[in-house]
């Protein structure tokens, strides 16, 4: 049962840290998301919280197993079972509403297309200017959009300029992200079932391997 029991600890540790890489990456997206997009900062800094809270889980986690108590092993499962129904609620609210989450991203490029200081000078460093050298675009649907095209409607490398608008690129990179989101977001969800399983199972052997400990005593 000792064996068992270290055993279990080692792989308990291993997705423990797995499930603290996976709190790092979703942090790192969410700051990602705070430096390329101001006006995207309530959803990133949901994404940095949710990062956080899954580094800390793992981190006691990690904690409960390390110091092989069954006590932190139960309520990191307590923890995770918690998680994983909110997650499993987001990723379906997400995928049922994507048509009108989509239809406020839409609104929130009109409202950076309008926050653009006027006249567009060609060193304009707005979210829009942003937009066109991040996706390789220019305008709302096209060059055309401008008198002059600003330095960000050319392409860093060929120096040519960009023919396709930012709107339709943009919603079709969020839509794309969207899905890569949701994806992980289960892989996450996946992960988190397997560290609460090997959290409940340690547990339980912590305590059997102490009853017997008891027991022989005797």
């Amino acid at each position: 049962m000792a064996c068992s029991t270290g055993v279990l600890k080692v792989f308990a540790l291993f997705w423990d840290i797995v499930y603290a890489i996976f709190g790092l990456i979703v942090i790192g997206l969410g700051v990602h998301v705070v430096y390329k997009f101001e006006h995207f900062n309530t959803a990133a800094f949901v994404i940095i919280g949710l990062g956080i809270v899954v580094v800390l889980a793992a981190l006691f986690g990690s904690l409960g197993a390390a110091r092989e108590s069954s006590n932190l092993s139960k309520t990191f499962v307590f923890l995770l079972v918690v998680l994983i129904v909110l997650e499993v609620l987001v990723v379906g609210f997400l995928w049922i509403f994507q048509t009108s989450l989509l239809i406020n991203v839409d609104k929130t490029f009109d409202q950076l297309w309008n926050d653009q200081p006027v006249p567009i000078k060609p060193g304009n460093q707005s979210q829009i200017a942003s937009l066109e050298r991040w996706l390789d675009c220019c305008g709302n649907v096209g060059p055309k959009d401008y008198m002059l095209p600003p330095n960000s409607c050319y392409n860093s490398q060929s120096d040519k300029l960009n023919l396709e608008g930012c709107r339709q690129k943009f919603l079709d990179f969020v839509a794309s992200r969207w899905t890569s989101f949701n994806f992980v977001s289960l892989v996450l969800v996946a992960v988190e079932i397997i560290c609460a399983l090997l959290a409940y199972v340690l547990a339980n052997s912590i305590v059997n391997r102490w009853r017997r400990s008891k027991y022989y005593q005797k």
